[in-house]
This record gives C-alpha cells, sequence and structure tokens, in this order.
C-alpha cells in the first residue's frame, strides 16, 4: 500500500498531515461518472518534513484582509471630496423679493439667510415687500428678524411704504417693532411721512401720524395739506390737534400771510369761523412783508399802502380798518387784545378803525356805544350849530365855533371815543374842559369861546354850559356827524 499524504481530520482544532496512513484504495479507482482515472495528489506536490498546522492559513487570512482593508483606505484617500454646501447669500434673498419668486425666497428663510440685505440703492428686502404691497412676504420677513428701520439711500423705510399704500395692519406691526420712530423724519427729497399717509388716504394712519408730530417751527406742504384736507371735511379735533404740533399760524403754500388774515381780508367767513372755533391764535399778526396778492385784496389803497408800510398789524387790526364788524366781535370774544400797537405809528385797532371812518367798527372796539337811531350830535359848519337828536327827534341846541380857515374841521361820521374833565391842549397849551375826543384823532368837542364864526384850530367850542350836558348825558361810543 502506497503511502502517501493524506488527511487527518481527528479533530478540527490541529489538523494534520500524516505519512503512515494509507491511501485509500478507492482512490486508484476511476469514477463511475468518469472512466479517467483521478490523481489525488501529485508526486511533485509531495510534502516533506514535520508536521504543518493550519495556522498558516488563518494567517494568510489575516493578510489579505489588511490588503483589502489598506486599499480601501488609500482609495478613499486619494478619491474626490463630496461636494462642499453651498450657502444662500443675502443678496439672493434681496433678488427673490424683488422679482417675487415665493420657491426662492422660502428657500433662503430656510437656510435663514440674514434678511436684512440690500441692493444698490439700499433697499432691504422688507423694504421691497411693502413698496409692492406684497404683504404676505413683509409678514415673513418680519418673523424671520427683518429691522423695520432701516432706510434706503434716500431715506425711504418701511413704514413709509405702508402709510404710502395705507396699509393699517402692517403700519402698526412695524411701528410696534419701530425702535427709532420719528414721526416729523423726512426723506432727501423733502417728502415725509405724513405725505405719505396722504396719499395713502387712511384717516387713521393720518391721524396717527399727527399725533406723533412733535411741535414744528414751520408749516410743512404735508401739516399745509393735512390742514386743508381737514378744513374740507370740518374735522374740527383735527384742524385744532395741526394747529396745536405748530408754533406759527398757518399760512397758504408759498405765502407769507397766515391763512386767518386771508379769511378776513377775502371775507370768507366759513374759513374765518372754522379757524377761529379750533382756537387760532386770535392775535395773529401779519408778516413785515405781506404777500402782493393779499395787499390787492385791500379795497383801499391808503389803507393797503398803510398795511404794507407798518409793522406788528394783527387780524383784529385788520379787521377793524377793514370794518369786518362780525369778525371784530368774534376776534374780541376769542380773546384778540384791543390794546396791542403797531411798531412804527403806535397805532391801536380802535384807533386804525377810527381813521378809517368805520365808526361801528370803532364802537364795538370801545365795548359798546348807543345806536344812532337812539342818540346821536349833529354839526352843522355852515350853521355853526349843534344839535342833540334822541330817537330821531333834536332835544337841545347849541351855538359853536368850528375851525377857521387854514384850520377846518374835519367832516365826516366819528364817535366819542374818549372824555376827559380837565384837558389841556399839549399842542397849544390852553385848557379844554369837558374835552370829548373824536375817533382818537386830534380834534374833538369842549368848552371854549364862541364866537358868531370859525374861530378854533379845527376843534368845536361849545359853550360851557353845553359843553358840560353834552359831557355828562353824552357816553363815549356815541356818533358824532360833521358835516
Amino acid at each position: 500500500m502506497d503511502k502517501r499524504m493524506g488527511w487527518n481530520l481527528d479533530t478540527t482544532e490541529h489538523a494534520t498531515f500524516n505519512w503512515i496512513r494509507p491511501i485509500p484504495a478507492c482512490s486508484k479507482v476511476g469514477s463511475q461518472f468518469n472512466p479517467a482515472p483521478i490523481t489525488v495528489v501529485d508526486t511533485a506536490r509531495i510534502i516533506s518534513g514535520p508536521t504543518l498546522h493550519m495556522r498558516v492559513f488563518n494567517r494568510r487570512f489575516v493578510f489579505r484582509i489588511g490588503v483589502v482593508l489598506l486599499i480601501l483606505f488609500w482609495a478613499t484617500a486619494l478619491g474626490p471630496e463630496p461636494p462642499a454646501r453651498i450657502s444662500i447669500s443675502p443678496s439672493e434673498l434681496v433678488r427673490a423679493v424683488t422679482i417675487q419668486r415665493d420657491s426662492l425666497i422660502e428657500l433662503c428663510l430656510i437656510d435663514h439667510v440674514d434678511p436684512n440685505g440690500h441692493d444698490a440703492q439700499g433697499r432691504t428686502p422688507l423694504l421691497i415687500a411693502t413698496s409692492q404691497q406684497d404683504w404676505k412676504t413683509a409678514q415673513r420677513l418680519l418673523g424671520a428678524g427683518a429691522l423695520v428701520d432701516l432706510a434706503d439711500k434716500n431715506g425711504f423705510t418701511p413704514l413709509m411704504a405702508a402709510a404710502m399704500h395705507g396699509h393699517l395692519e402692517i403700519f402698526r406691526e412695524l411701528l410696534a417693532r419701530s425702535a427709532n420712530f420719528h414721526a416729523e423724519a423726512r426723506c432727501k427729497d423733502g417728502s415725509d411721512l405724513l405725505g405719505m399717509a396722504l396719499d395713502g388716504g387712511n384717516p387713521k394712519i393720518v391721524g396717527f401720524v399727527v399725533e406723533s408730530l412733535p411741535t414744528l417751527r414751520e408749516w410743512r406742504t404735508s401739516t399745509r395739506r393735512a390742514l386743508q384736507a381737514a378744513l374740507m371735511t370740518g374735522d374740527k379735533s383735527e384742524i385744532q390737534l395741526l394747529l396745536s404740533k405748530h408754533s406759527v399760524p398757518p399760512t397758504p403754500e408759498g405765502k407769507n400771510v397766515p391763512l386767518l388774515a386771508y379769511a378776513v381780508a377775502g371775507n370768507d367767513s366759513s374759513l374765518f369761523g372754522m379757524l377761529l372755533a379750533c382756537r387760532t391764535d386770535p392775535n395773529t399778526a401779519l408778516p413785515s412783508r405781506c404777500d402782493k396778492d393779499f395787499l390787492a385784496m385791500l379795497p383801499s389803497k391808503s389803507f393797503s399802502s398803510y398795511v404794507e408800510g407798518d409793522k406788528g398789524l394783527t387780524v383784529l387790526m385788520l379787521a377793524a380798518g377793514l370794518g369786518r364788524e362780525d369778525y371784530l366781535r368774534a376776534l374780541l370774544a376769542a380773546g384778540a387784545s384791543r390794546n396791542q400797537l403797531t411798531k412804527r405809528d403806535k397805532m391801536s385797532a380802535l384807533d386804525i378803525a377810527a381813521e378809517t371812518g368805520h365808526w361801528r367798527s370803532s364802537q364795538i372796539l370801545l365795548g359798546g356805544g348807543p345806536s344812532p337811531d337812539q342818540l346821536h350830535v349833529e354839526i352843522s359848519l355852515a350853521l355853526q350849530r349843534v344839535a342833540l337828536v334822541k330817537n330821531g327827534v333834536p332835544v337841545y341846541r347849541t351855538q359853536c365855533s368850528t375851525g377857521r380857515q387854514g384850520y377846518s374841521t374835519k367832516t365826516g361820521e366819528f364817535v366819542i371815543t374818549n372824555k376827559e374833565r380837565n384837558h389841556r391842549s399839549t399842542i397849544y397849551h390852553v385848557e379844554m374842559p369837558y374835552f370829548m375826543r373824536l375817533s382818537c384823532l386830534d380834534f374833538g368837542m369842549h368848552a371854549g369861546m364862541v364866537p358868531n364864526y370859525p374861530a378854533s384850530h379845527g376843534c368845536i367850542r361849545l359853550p360851557e354850559e353845553a359843553a358840560r350836558k353834552f359831557f355828562s348825558e353824552i357816553p363815549i361810543g356815541t356818533l358824532v356827524t360833521v358835516q
């Protein structure tokens, strides 16, 4: 029996090569399926030497695994890197809002892109959205942390955009988030929040902006527009609020003369009454330089020249000089001062009324006076006579002496503006007892020498008894007609 290499599989732990065991005879017999004989082991492969353990195969296996891992590591090290994460810039959000691409806006917001980027004009996504009336996007941007006070290069803000389009809900939300709200702030082109609110046409936004205004030194185009709108609708509370926000009275656009003075000169009782009812200053003064169209409204050239020449005229003086009696009463009732004087000639409203011949205005400024139908005095220069008329009937007549040649007594209608028991002329330095001045002028009635001809320097001299009677019975404000 040939001694060939056989397998000893007595144990699974230590399989050995055994030279002693013979090769089974069946190994020498051909297979019934394959008649060719089978050689199990080639003689050239016979291994001689001591018994070898199967650990050789384990080491080879470990070696192969190591080689495989090394190859994998090398492939990982030298292979292409995974694609880097692409970040979205704030400018992409600006562009997405500008073109109103909702999907891109959504992607930017999911990626937490800074919502406060801006374009070349300085417009933020929030400003662009509000300007385009994209209120849904504006809400989303606010939720993402958009700042509401960021303006573009012209100073235009999201709040202004919301006001301009009259969107109350967004306006309120923007206002609640604002940390630097100034209702009076202007853009570089001069436009402001109130003007934009007026364009938007939402009265609640307009009212809030007006209420938020600080005291302004001058009227703006926007506040004039707001006042005009309030005057047209008769909104007294809005008019009063606007007036209280300015330290100077309102003027028409591009004009110097106050609106109240225009109402008096133009006899616009509706405008005058509304302004006065809303607490316009009744002592409003005309400017040092009046508008030409305003001066053209004055009916008298002499009065127009006086208004243009003197300074510090008030609307009360203007009404007095124009004989606007109802206006005088209303101004006095509102607290206008009777005693205020002009700067150059030191004229009061009474002086101006008397100078312009408005005796009824003089009576109002004096605080009263009898109606001419009840009591008045008639003086005839031709007859050198004086008559006291009550209820249309002469009740007393007396002789008088008026101005001689070169000192003619003025003619016209006058009122007694003041009385002085012991008066002394500052011009002629003579005594004039029972002096009754006419219309604040430099002449009057008084006791003196009464010849049968004109002999005075312009006053009306009366016999002492008649002068005493007139002084006691004729009140201030009584009409005196000289003809």
